[in-house]
């Protein structure tokens, strides 16, 4: 599955940037910070299953306030990955999830790094993005959505992954609307055995300063 999906980030991100003109890739200032709050629904299905439009509650609401910094455009990783991508970001997120069935709250604290994508031929009537993140997740305690999900109970450090699309009102530009999906698992046996982990799906909205 994610081998699939890398291909086609990749292929996305060669079509995507050879729409961009010549005067948008030269060197132009940037906001490059951003703050983002969202809120989503955990969902029972996978990953896969959950991209393709199947969704039931797991019965837990996740709220996240993320704090985001674009690189600059000089910058070497930045460079080194723009053929394929043109914005790269460092972000950190603080998330707490609550569920019907456990009375303790959640706190989760997300590392990552989002590669996005937004110079889309119809920019001049509404600025969109598509971005994927990856990183590292650690919970105060296991989420109760992800306990039994394999046969040694979930692990409060897990992998890390967010897939977003974004639009903005060229006027503003700086305000974004986002849907979201924050998905935590063990990245095949990198970070323990079994397949624990969670889905959850939502919407936000992003403020770049």
């Amino acid at each position: 599955m994610r081998f699939k999906l890398g291909i086609f980030l990749l292929a996305l991100g060669l079509i995507v940037n050879s729409f961009a003109t010549e005067k948008e890739k030269k060197v132009t200032p940037e906001r490059q910070w951003s703050v983002l709050v969202y809120g989503g629904a955990t969902s029972v299905q996978q990953l896969g299953t959950l991209i393709r439009g199947k969704f039931n509650s797991a019965g837990e609401t996740l709220y996240t306030v993320e704090l985001a910094y674009i690189l600059d455009q000089n910058n070497w990783f930045r460079k080194f990955v723009s053929p394929v991508v043109d914005t790269v970001q460092l972000a950190a997120n603080i998330t707490k999830r609550d569920a019907r069935k456990d009375p303790n709250a959640v706190y989760e604290y997300d590392g990552y790094v989002i590669f996005r994508w937004t110079k889309f031929p119809w920019r001049e009537y509404l600025h969109t993005s598509l971005a994927a993140g990856e990183g590292i997740s650690y919970a105060s305690h296991v989420p109760f959505v992800e306990e039994g999900t394999t046969s040694n109970s979930s692990r409060r450090l897990l992998n890390y992954l967010v897939f977003e699309v974004t639009a903005a009102l060229p006027s503003h530009p700086n305000l974004e609307l986002v849907g979201r999906i924050h998905h935590r698992s063990t990245a095949y046996g990198v970070f323990g055995n079994g397949n624990a982990g969670s889905n959850t799906i939502g919407l936000g909205i992003r403020y770049y300063f």
